[in-house]
Parts: structure tokens; sequence; C-alpha cells
């Protein structure tokens, strides 16, 4: 078993623990098994998708997992960057109907938004508790998550197979006087109805897949926000008062009150986890 693959049946342990604690009231406890868990999931992600070494674990990462997404997100944008850099050589050999449609563009905007967001409210949250308000609007944003999209699969397949026509009728075109492109694109032509089939079976399934896999991301990055600065505090007596932990977090704290619905987002992102990197 891997280091990703123990990290992750550890942080399922800490997360059945959290309900015991929780219905024993032990509410430090269980916010910090809670805590814990979601630092384990994300961190043997982490590893998974070489996004981190194990070594990086203790001192780089440490109790801050948000680090692994900040991290992937900044590969992410890295790869888009250079790619949308990159000019074409032959700007004519794109097909006319794909001219100005810069996909990587908006693809690179985005993940530097969410690289942001993620900086931001880390620093928002490193001395700050999650308000009742914040709290809310990331529960509502999972529930959306949790619908997995519908496709219209006459619109995929008469868009795929204009887009794959158009495309092959200008590489004969372009190529004109080449029997080899108009022999290929010819026959990718005749062969159209199966080969855009395919494409329409495999864009829902990674559809699905990334669906299921933002859900996961959105769940993981936000509870790793708002239970880290809780980390130290929710193990020790105050130094600067006479509070200990069960002082502080007691049955109506903003994060307590919330945990069995935790649990519930916690358990949905194993099961999509799974499915999203299952053999």
């Amino acid at each position: 078993m891997t280091i990703s693959e123990r990290l992750f049946e550890t942080a399922i342990q800490d997360l059945n623990s959290v309900e015991i604690l929780f219905e024993s009231e032990h509410y430090n406890l269980a916010l910090f098994q809670l805590q814990q868990s979601v630092e384990k999931f994300v961190k043997s992600f982490g590893i998974k998708t070489n996004v981190i070494k194990p070594e990086d674990i203790a001192k780089k990462i440490n109790h801050l997992p948000h680090k692994v997404f900040t991290r992937l997100y900044q590969k992410q944008i890295e790869e888009l960057s250079e790619l949308n850099e990159t000019p074409s050589l032959i700007p004519d050999i794109v097909p006319p109907h794909q001219r100005g449609n810069n996909k990587i563009k908006d693809d690179l905007e985005k993940t530097k938004n969410l690289r942001n967001d993620i900086l931001n409210n880390a620093v928002l949250y490193k001395t700050n508790e999650a308000s009742i308000e914040d709290i809310e609007k990331f529960i509502k944003g999972a529930q959306k998550l949790e619908i997995l999209p519908v496709f219209d699969e006459d619109k995929l397949y008469t868009d795929f197979k204009d887009d794959f026509v158009k495309t092959n009728e200008h590489f004969i075109e372009y190529f004109k006087g080449d029997e080899n492109v108009k022999t290929i694109s010819g026959n990718l032509i005749e062969n159209s109805d199966e080969i855009v089939k395919n494409k329409v079976r495999d864009y829902k399934k990674n559809g699905i897949r990334q669906s299921k896999f933002g859900y996961v991301s959105y769940v993981w990055i936000n509870l790793s926000l708002i239970t880290s600065v809780h980390e130290q505090s929710t193990r020790y007596p105050s130094t600067e008062n006479e509070n200990n932990p069960s002082d502080l977090y007691h049955r109506n704290h903003n994060l307590i009150k919330h945990i069995p619905e935790f649990i519930k987002m916690m358990e949905k992102t194993i099961t999509n986890f799974k499915q999203v990197y299952e053999k």
C-alpha cells in the first residue's frame, strides 16, 4: 500500500471518529479530527497526483492542506500559459470555424481566479473564524455542486459532427493535391457517425468526472480553510486566558453545529473521489 493510500485510509478512520466524538459531546476533539481528516485526504490527493512529494507533508504543507490546491493550480497556470503563448506556426491551418475560439485563455483565467480565491481566503481565515454566513454559503455551494450535469446528446452529436466534418473538409481543401490527406480525411468523414458517437460518450464521461471532482475539491478546499485555524485551539488550553478547548467549542459554536452536515459532505467526497480515480 502506497503512502497516498495509507493517508487516505487513515483519513477515513479520522472521519469515522468525528461522529463518535460529536455524539459523545467531545466537540473540540470532533472538530480537530475533522480538520485532521480533511488534511490527510488532501495530502493523499496531492501525493497521488504528484503535486507534492511525501517529504513535503511535514514542512512545506504542514497543517495548511490548501497549499496542495494552490500548487496544483499554479502548475496548471504555468502549463496553460505556455500553451496560450505558443503561436501557431501556420495560422491558416486552423479551420475557419474554430478561429477566435481561445478556450486555453478562458481556462487560464478561471484557474488564476481559483488560485487567487484560495490565497485570499487563506489570509482571511488564518486568524479569523468563519462566520455563520460563510459556512451557510459554503454548504449551499456544495449542495449545488452535488447535482450532476445533464447532457443534450442530440445537440452534442450535431455540434460535434458539424465541427468534425468541417475540420476534415478544411484539411482536404488546405492540403489540396495531397492524396494521403484526402484519403485520411475522407475516410474520417465517411466514418464520422461512429467517431462522433464515441466523442459524445467520452465528453459525457469526462463531464461527470469533472463535476464529481469539482465537488470534492470545493469541499476539501473550503473545509481546509475554515478548520485549519482550529488545529491548535481544539487541543491546547489558551496561554492568553483561562479558556480550555472544551470552553471554546460547544454545541452552538458556528462550526460545531454543522459537523453532522460536514460529515455527510465528506462521505460524499470519498465516494466521488474513488469514482473519479477508480482503476
